[in-house]
């Protein structure tokens, strides 16, 4: 009786923070991560294991058919795709005249989170608030307490680990807000992915491809395709944009498998989009925007019954388009109270996206290469990545990019030797993590050239990094560009010292 009252504690006495907390508890340690890699036996497991936890909520798969799902993977602008199919929906109906009537009501799952877990899952383009966020994640909480209790299991306190359960959690908003389309994105890979216990979606998409998450997806670009391609189901499109042949090949051959119809989409350019400016800065969003546009266009086929001319570009996207947002991606912004900084915020994190950020950023700054402006780069990675490699995308940029500083830190958020709470991480041994921040700098003055030994810091921490900054720039006279990418996590971790809204 105890355990059960515990469990129906009313819900106006939990708060926001109780939730995150009890949220991080369910993250796996760095140690557990690393034994699990690419085990056949943990990935066998995966989705029985998920489907046993969406019935523990009182659902089947299936019921969540009714969502009209539209279902993204792949390495490089997976998130960025379903921002734009989100604003493209959601805008449609803008310039119509029945707008009010047929407004779409859309319901977005993405991951990882910048500032704020709730970013992870939006209503209408906005993040659930605090409030909205503890209402639904106890209703989910306590369903699987009940459940152990039930079960004989109150001891065992069984859960679906951090990723799982904000999935769960995102299935259980969007049905009880009953949104007319769930955009959902892939978290790793497809095949083994806890989102992919959806059964009849829309459609599926495959962004660009590339060599990423290896431990679980395998050292070859064919084994990462396999897992992407594992999300097409029978007769449900499957569309993807122009991927290396070997990728390519394999998506084909794993939608032919299943009976989806798959389709190869052209990758428009500047002119071809009627010379629009997309929300999203930078030439790659160019094919994420393709991808969208197809996406977008065979959903509202399907569910909307509207036909379609051969414009390339319906008017009708043109306002989500230019109006979608998506924070920490090629973000460039100065804030009103360090007006001599711009901040290059870009969480790119594979070799693949680190080219397209030395792209970006180089295209950005051109403009006054030939000006006296200080730069610096706050770069994060972790050890099972080729940092090295990483930064020589950008240092090797051709018009050469030159650095007066190299700030390299972890991912601990503030000085205090704490992670915001939302931004938590057992994932990574710190220890780890700043050592190998330590090699990165003192190999600094071989990937970049005329650098010193003195250009490149180690803080432990974002805040100590980004004080540093602050602090040189009331002592410079310069115009100051500050280019922060290497992690999503650390990007996240500067717009929270920064208070950035995301």
């Amino acid at each position: 009786y105890t355990n059960l009252k515990s469990v129906l504690m009313q819900a106006e006495n939990r708060t926001y923070a109780q939730a995150v907390e009890c949220l991080n508890s369910l993250q796996s340690n760095a140690a557990v991560l690393k034994s699990i890699g690419k085990s056949n036996d943990r990935n066998s497991r995966s989705l029985p294991e998920m489907r046993e936890f969406c019935q523990k909520l009182g659902y089947e798969p299936h019921d969540f058919d009714s969502l009209n799902i539209i279902h993204v993977t792949g390495t490089k602008g997976k998130g960025s795709t379903c921002a734009l199919v989100e604003s493209i929906l959601r805008n449609f109906y803008s310039s119509r005249k029945e707008s009010m009537t047929n407004k779409i009501r859309t319901g977005l799952f993405t991951s990882p989170h910048l500032v704020a877990v709730r970013e992870r899952i939006c209503l209408d383009g906005t993040m659930l608030s605090e409030e909205e966020f503890t209402k639904y994640f106890f209703e989910c909480w306590d369903k699987l307490e009940l459940n152990n209790l039930q079960q004989g299991d109150e001891d065992k306190q069984i859960k679906p680990g951090y990723f799982r359960y904000i999935t769960l959690m995102a299935f259980h908003v969007f049905m009880k807000e009953k949104v007319d389309v769930a955009i959902m994105e892939v978290g790793i890979g497809g095949e083994y992915d806890s989102t992919n216990i959806i059964e009849k979606p829309t459609v599926c998409g495959v962004s660009s491809l590339g060599i990423d998450h290896q431990r679980y997806l395998g050292e070859t670009i064919d084994l990462i395709a396999w897992h992407k391609g594992g999300i097409f189901k029978a007769n449900v499109p499957a569309v993807t944009i122009d991927q290396p042949p070997i990728a390519f090949d394999v998506l084909k051959k794993r939608a032919k498998d299943v009976n989806a119809p798959f389709t190869q989409v052209e990758t428009h350019t500047k002119e071809s989009l009627g010379n629009i400016n997309i929300g999203l800065a930078g030439r790659h969003q160019l094919k994420n925007a393709s991808l969208a546009i197809e996406l977008c266009r065979i959903w509202l086929e399907k569910h909307r019954n509207i036909k379609f001319s051969n414009e390339k570009v319906p008017q009708e996207f043109v306002p989500g388009l230019t109006k979608v947002r998506w924070s920490g991606r090629s973000q460039q912004l100065v804030l009103e109270k360090y007006p001599k900084i711009t901040w290059f915020l870009d969480g790119a994190h594979t070799l693949e996206s680190m080219q397209v950020c030395a792209d970006w950023f180089s295209e950005a700054v051109i403009a006054k290469m030939d000006k006296s402006i200080e730069r610096i780069l706050v770069f994060n990675c972790t050890a099972d990545r080729n940092g090295a490699e990483m930064i020589k995308q950008i240092t090797s940029k051709n018009p050469y990019i030159h650095f007066d500083h190299a700030n390299f830190c972890t991912n601990i958020t503030f000085t205090t030797n704490q992670f915001k709470p939302d931004l938590q991480n057992n994932t990574i041994r710190i220890d780890e993590n700043l050592n190998f921040q330590k090699t990165l700098a003192e190999i600094w003055p071989t990937l970049i050239p005329n650098s010193q030994t003195s250009d490149a810091h180690v803080f432990p921490t974002i805040q100590n990094a980004i004080n540093w900054i602050l602090e040189h720039c009331k002592e410079s006279e310069h115009e100051v560009q500050v280019l922060v990418t290497g992690s999503l996590h650390l990007v996240g971790g500067v717009m929270a010292v920064l208070e950035i809204d995301v």
